[in-house]
């Protein structure tokens, strides 16, 4: 009974759909609404952690969680959508996140294994070249990225972090090459037009009409916004409900680090 009432709510789309998010760029917050949204409209989602390379049968959505794909997975047509930020604000996030967080591959220890691999490194980095692996281990000195983070001050744990987790995701949004089936979304226009942005992204997927108003309903118990504030300071993913940090915390010896490695990477982007 449940299931043909989910199915007559929404039909299934005549293309899978996909989104990319990125690290410390909306994917907890994506994958709630989308995840909740497509079981209410009878979609199936599902999710790739790895490099995405096609969309596997019986899947309706795919959430590409730290957006890495291969040329020909962007090349088919699909309609998706990506989701980017500021690059100053993905550092001081993962700053932030990074001494606290649970994630495998952060509280990791043991290098013992030979190759490199996940939890080693993070998830990104597992398919990438031997030596790019080696690298990333190395500069962590046999300690875990987290104790290693946790370990230096402020000014060195940013560039610490911009050196780390916060390049893989700064090379992915700036290298990206801009294609008519993909609708690229602010995470910042995500967060201040909630409604009209996850409207706008539900309508590019493909979610019928007839669910928008459904679709709408579950996201909006998501909005950072609408959130108490007891609510915000449960959540481990968010660490002070403000989303443009950077100002505060990038010193003069931060942002000349960050202009070294990255020039203009934001304006490149569209931010001030």
């Amino acid at each position: 009974m449940v299931l043909s009432v989910r199915r007559a709510l929404g039909s299934k789309p005549a293309e899978p759909a996909f989104i990319l998010t990125h690290h410390k760029v909306a994917t907890v917050l994506c994958r709630k609404v989308l995840m909740e949204s497509t079981e209410r409209i009878g979609w199936r989602y599902n999710s790739e952690m790895g490099i995405a390379q096609d969309i596997a049968s019986k899947t309706d959505l795919l959430h590409v969680i730290h957006g890495t794909t291969t040329d020909a997975f962007l090349q088919s047509g699909r309609r998706g959508v990506r989701i980017i930020r500021d690059p100053r604000d993905v550092i001081v996030s993962g700053f932030l996140y990074h001494q606290r967080c649970s994630e495998l591959w952060c509280v990791n220890s043991d290098f013992s294994k030979p190759g490199y691999h996940h939890p080693q490194v993070p998830l990104p980095l597992a398919h990438r070249d031997l030596e790019t692996r080696e690298s990333f281990v190395s500069s962590l000195g046999g300690v875990s990225y987290q104790e290693r983070i946790r370990g230096l001050g402020q000014d060195e744990g940013l560039i610490f972090e911009m050196d780390g987790f916060a390049r893989i995701t700064i090379d992915e949004m700036v290298g990206w090459k801009e294609r008519d089936n993909v609708l690229t979304i602010k995470m910042e226009d995500l967060v201040a037009d909630f409604d009209g942005s996850f409207e706008k992204l539900f309508r590019w997927i493909g979610i019928p009409e007839t669910s928008i108003s459904t679709c709408l309903e579950i996201a909006k118990g998501h909005d950072l916004n609408r959130m108490r504030a007891d609510e915000i300071a449960s959540n481990p993913h968010i660490s002070t409900g403000k989303l443009r940090k950077w100002e505060e915390y990038f010193s003069s010896q931060v942002m000349d680090a960050y202009e070294e490695r990255f020039g203009n990477a934001h304006l490149k982007l569209g931010y001030e």
